[in-house]
This record gives structure tokens, C-alpha cells and sequence, in this order.
């Protein structure tokens, strides 16, 4: 479950994120967006609560998507 304060020092989550599992990453960002979701409807507003979060997830996603594939490819050859 997610805290107001998810890391006790202040590294910031740009390099944190590169520390983090593939599925506490995924579970960071499914987390940011049910709450986004939920005060969207309540507030009846467009409102995006953690886009540095979600951006700095996604590109530590992809990028570990990519090299992960390019291993894959070069083992196979």
C-alpha cells in the first residue's frame, strides 16, 4: 500500500526508481492512478496528481523492456 512519505531520505525518485522491482514500480503507478481516477470523478476535474512519477516509471519501464530485448536478441543469434 502507498504512504504520503513512500522514502525516508531525499534521494529523488528519478534515481530511486532505477532501485525499484519491475513490480513495485507497476504497483506505484497502478496506485497513482486509481487515486487520480478517484479524485477526477470527485472533483469533476482533469487533474494528473504525479506526472514526474508516472513519466520517470514509464521510461525506467521501457527502457528495461528494451534491454532486456536486445539481450534476448543477441543470445538467440
Amino acid at each position: 500500500m502507498g504512504s504520503c512519505i513512500p522514502f525516508t531520505d531525499d534521494e529523488p525518485f528519478s534515481k530511486r526508481v532505477k532501485t525499484l522491482a519491475d513490480d513495485e514500480l507497476l504497483e506505484i503507478w497502478e496506485e497513482t492512478q486509481q487515486i487520480e481516477s478517484m479524485l477526477q470523478t470527485a472533483l469533476q476535474a482533469n487533474l494528473e496528481i504525479a506526472p514526474d512519477y508516472e513519466r520517470a516509471i514509464v521510461a525506467e519501464l521501457t527502457l528495461r523492456a528494451s534491454r532486456r530485448l536486445s539481450t534476448t536478441a543477441s543470445t538467440v543469434k
